[in-house]
């Protein structure tokens, strides 16, 4: 515990404060101290930066654990403060429910954070009761079933959830009420308890320890106990897979500008089967895809986008960007959007417009990352019955895994696919390499067509895998069906990007270029040109590779028989050797580069005629 506490900063876009708690309270159990080294940024409530939330609002969850993690770590008991309780009084509904969003908006509570608000109020020192219109609202939130969901009537996410029917009984008991129907309640829960030997979250789920912890607490509070008498439900059990499925590569989000025929020669050198081009124009992916299909590469261009500018609200939550994400056909014509940029739109009219075009064009939308797991529970777990989303990132470029700060995704393993998202940022897809090699997403199909990615998709038939310096060069998994996982595990030979402990990234990238080549920076107005791009290292950043150390030289250039010396060119964001070709009926340019770490040399050729 003492390795994982406190958690590093810089890690999300706000202080888990939730998990600094619970890592706290772990080592108070075994009594150990807690030092007071978090408690100056434990002042007041986190400013949220507006770029992810339009009204600044922070994770609910976050600032009422931080409350709690002040009164367990601090000598002076008495820590109220003002800011503390205007955050909170500010949150609280007429009939006493808690929410993300500010009560003058209008919207109803959430019973999780209903939890959460009581137990702030109580670290404030405040003696405050549910009113009887907040107990009878807790009661309406429990199903037929016995479970219950986190709003009585809600417009999304109508689904019952072991931490729905932990809170209600957490706060009934506190009431001195109890569920409508208790024992449909205690039924409920036990009809959860797998023959693994844990509870899962709701009947699609997998079982996982935290459903067990509610589970076991709420079987407490109402005074009952795992049954003996229902019988286990048994956990999803593997399927047998297809034997005719291979297992092929795809990049989420790689880079779509820049030098496509540099693109295309990654892909192939790194065997990558699907590249989605991240916000690449239409023309673009087809020159991209030209050159892949002129040198017989069996290599699919298409669309992976991040449409920025686009903001969703969900009523009792906030405005959120980075929900926008996707995946489709290179030849998908969804036009622009938003229509217009940093104006909010409604959630259920981006999902019944954006995200419905989406999938009418043979796309999938891409769940990008969303610190508020309130929220997030509520719209995956609509994606499950309804597809919205069809898949998780979970790898990705600088933060190595987004499963490390938003443990809750977990949650949906094997019910919704989970993908490395390259995220890329910048402009040529060379300084993009170390991201390229480090982490992909592979998937099982029967052919590398859009189609059967589809298929995989819609399946779960894929698993995110990650080997780079964040692994220590280690393999790690992210996702997939289990039968999945061993699939592409007893066939790592067929699809590793390394050769033993060296990756198969090249030393450098030569080009030739001629005249009015699109997209391709040095291209000459008549003649010929040669462009080499040296390997540096990755920094603090991929799109700032080319500031940082150089990890690759040119020992020589010639063409035919004769060496020439190219000029270096030094831009911003890039920066290449470049020679124009003065010899007309020049055949060959022939480079040789040495690996800077360790000398090896690497010779490079290309026909100029």
């Amino acid at each position: 515990m003492r390795s994982h506490y406190p958690v590093p900063a810089g890690l999300s876009q706000q202080p888990l404060w939730r998990i600094d708690y619970e890592q706290a309270q772990i080592l108070n159990w075994l009594g150990k101290t807690i030092g007071p080294d978090k408690l100056a940024m434990l002042q007041e409530p986190f400013v949220y930066n507006t770029y992810f939330e339009k009204n600044a609002y922070p994770t609910f969850q976050h600032q009422a654990m931080a409350l709690r993690l002040r009164k367990m770590i601090s000598a002076d008991k008495n820590l109220s403060s003002a800011a503390w309780r205007d955050y909170f009084k500010l949150r609280r509904r007429t009939n006493g429910t808690f929410n993300n969003s500010v009560a003058a908006d209008g919207s109803d509570g959430h019973i999780v954070n209903t939890l959460w608000g009581m137990g702030a109020l109580e670290d404030l020192g405040q003696q405050v009761h549910l009113p009887a219109d907040g107990i009878a609202w807790i009661r309406s939130c429990q199903l037929e079933t016995g479970g219950f969901i986190w709003c009585p009537f809600p417009a999304l996410g109508r689904c019952e959830n072991m931490i729905y029917t932990w809170a209600a009984v957490s706060l009934l008991s506190q009431a001195n009420s109890k569920p409508r129907d208790t024992d449909g309640c205690i039924r409920w829960i036990n009809e959860q308890f797998t023959d693994e030997g844990g509870f899962r979250s709701s009947p699609l789920a997998n079982p996982n320890l935290t459903a067990t912890y509610y589970a076991l607490d709420a079987l407490r509070i109402l005074g009952a106990s795992a049954s003996k008498r229902i019988r286990p439900q048994s956990a999803r059990r593997s399927s047998s897979l297809p034997s005719t499925l291979k297992v092929y590569s795809a990049q989420i989000e790689a880079p779509g500008n820049g030098s496509p025929s540099e693109a295309v020669r990654l892909a192939q050198s790194l065997d990558i089967h699907l590249w989605t081009a991240k916000n690449a124009s239409h023309q673009w992916i087809a020159e991209a895809q030209r050159i892949a299909s002129m040198h017989g590469f069996s290599i699919q261009f298409a669309r992976g986008d991040e449409e920025y500018g686009t903001y969703t609200s969900v009523s009792g939550f906030g405005t959120y960007s980075h929900l926008d994400d996707l995946v489709a056909p290179g030849d998908a014509r969804l036009g622009p959007y938003p229509p217009q940029k940093d104006v909010p739109l409604p959630w259920t009219e981006f999902r019944d417009t954006r995200i419905k075009a989406i999938r009418e064009d043979k796309g999938r939308m891409v769940w990008q990352f969303n610190e508020n797991e309130e929220l997030t529970r509520i719209l995956l777990d609509e994606a499950c019955h309804t597809g919205d989303y069809g898949a998780i990132s979970s790898f990705h470029f600088g933060l190595d895994d987004f499963l490390d700060f938003e443990p809750f995704l977990m949650e949906w393993e094997g019910r919704l696919a989970m993908i490395g998202l390259q995220d890329s940022h910048g402009g040529e897809s060379w300084w993009w390499t170390s991201q390229l090699e480090g982490f992909r997403t592979l998937y099982l199909a029967e052919d590398p067509s859009w189609e059967s990615f589809l298929k995989a998709i819609d399946n779960k038939w894929v698993l995110s895998v990650r080997r780079d310096a964040s692994t220590n060069h280690q393999i790690e998994w992210s996702g997939a069906l289990s039968e999945v996982r061993r699939f592409i595990a007893d066939r790592e030979q067929d699809w590793s990007w390394w050769t033993g402990s060296h990756s198969d990234r090249p030393l450098a990238m030569l080009t030739v270029l001629r005249p009015n080549m699109p997209f391709e920076i040095g291209a000459p107005k008549e003649g010929l040109s040669i462009r080499v791009r040296l390997r540096f290292g990755l920094g603090d950043s991929p799109n700032k590779a080319v500031l940082y150390e150089q990890q690759s030289e040119l020992v020589s250039m010639h063409i035919d028989d004769r060496e020439v010396h190219p000029e270096q060119v030094v831009l911003t964001h890039d920066r290449y050797l470049l020679y124009n070709v003065r010899e007309p009926e020049s055949k060959v340019v022939s480079v040789v580069v040495r690996d800077l770490a360790n000398g090896r040399t690497e010779a490079l050729h290309a026909d100029l005629r």
